[in-house]
């Protein structure tokens, strides 16, 4: 009996425990919640196969697109736009030419407008490295016509140098004035630096070049004001007899390879061009230099103190890259297109033993969105 009793009064301190725990913690009267359902998950979005491109159907024209682009056929053209798959109009043949290649090449304005108006790409290079417009360059460029590259090599704190920047000034605008293909360049030395005055277009690059004619080409040693046609014929810079003489034997040779140059737009807003040579040659660079005319400067130091000097053909920048044969290159230049500044940019091909220049061409720097080299 005892023994129950004892079970019996720690059964009700047991419960009495745990009702009391109990209520301390939950009031009696609240109940528990009953615990939330997990959430819904959302069901995954369903992968739609997205609907097959419908190309146009239809029979293709037995005539190519590139001979229908270079014999001018519009109609056999638009069927290929109508038949064949999105992009198909500048497709590139083995050569890596377009149709608009051959439309530029031929001189068909109508059907270039057309392939232009389609989609044609302006930009596209063959594998040359050349686009449509340069192909029409060098077909008017062609290597029969002859030219004349006149490279002056001066400097600010020479005195006797003014006098062969007016020289070479009269000479380009005697070139523009009958059409002759005579390019200036009036590349600044900078052995005359320091002291009292620094050109401030002089270049140690241009001073090397200078001394690389020397060694390779004249004998003797270099000096300013020093004018050299073509590559072949050097002479005191301000004797205007032997500027002119040379010149003109320079222009009854014709030039042994097509130069082109033509300005392109940049991304970046600087000044780019498209240079290309086509012929038969080895051992050669493609040059190109940035030019600007128009330049007065007033002078305070060196041999022309207080003298103020305008100067035109000046060298900005010079670039080149060696090329084996027929190629086409882009180049860039820091300096951007000023409508307020008259620039323009100079390509030539030279031989690198002999110095020789194997052809040349030009190209004025307009604001960009003026593009040139169309066939306009």
């Amino acid at each position: 009996m005892a023994r129950f009793l004892s079970i019996l009064c720690a059964a009700a301190l047991l419960a009495g425990c745990g009702s009391g725990e109990r209520d301390a913690k939950t009031p009696a009267t609240e109940t528990i919640p009953e615990a939330a359902p997990p959430p819904k998950s959302e069901a995954l979005p369903v992968a739609v196969e997205p609907e097959p491109i419908q190309y146009p159907t239809g029979p293709v024209p037995d005539t190519g697109i590139h001979e229908a682009a270079a014999n001018g056929d519009i109609e056999t053209v638009r069927q290929h736009i109508a038949v064949q798959a999105p992009g198909y109009i500048n497709t590139p043949n083995e050569g890596g030419w377009t149709p608009l290649h051959f439309s530029y090449a031929k001189g068909q304005k109508e059907m270039s407008r057309y392939l232009l108006d389609n989609g044609a790409n302006y930009e596209a290079r063959n594998k040359l490295g050349q686009a449509p417009a340069d192909i029409l360059l060098l077909k008017n460029n062609h290597k029969n016509s002859p030219f004349a590259l006149v490279e002056l090599f001066t400097s600010e704190s020479c005195s006797s140098c003014p006098p062969a920047e007016r020289l070479t000034s009269e000479i380009r605008r005697m070139a523009l004035a009958k059409r002759l293909r005579i390019y200036c360049v009036s590349f600044h030395v900078d052995y005359f630096d320091g002291g009292s005055w620094t050109d401030g277009f002089s270049d140690a690059g241009y001073s090397a070049r200078q001394r690389a004619y020397e060694f390779k080409r004249f004998s003797g040693l270099y000096y300013t004001p020093q004018m050299i046609v073509n590559g072949e014929y050097q002479s005191l810079g301000h004797n205007r007899a032997n500027a002119y003489g040379a010149i003109n034997r320079a222009l009854k040779k014709p030039a042994k390879v097509n130069v082109s140059v033509r300005q392109i737009e940049n991304e970046n807003g600087v000044i780019a061009v498209n240079a290309c040579a086509l012929g038969k040659f080895e051992n050669s660079a493609i040059c190109v230099t940035l030019v600007e005319n128009g330049i007065r400067r007033k002078i305070t130091g060196g041999e022309n103190k207080g003298r103020t000097l305008s100067m035109d053909n000046i060298v900005l920048d010079f670039q080149y890259r060696e090329i084996p044969g027929a190629a086409g290159h882009e180049f860039q230049f820091t300096e951007k297109p000023d409508a307020k500044r008259n620039l323009s940019v100079v390509a030539f091909v030279q031989q690198i033993d002999s110095m020789s220049i194997l052809g040349a061409h030009a190209t004025p720097i307009r604001p960009l969105g003026q593009a040139t080299g169309s066939m306009q």
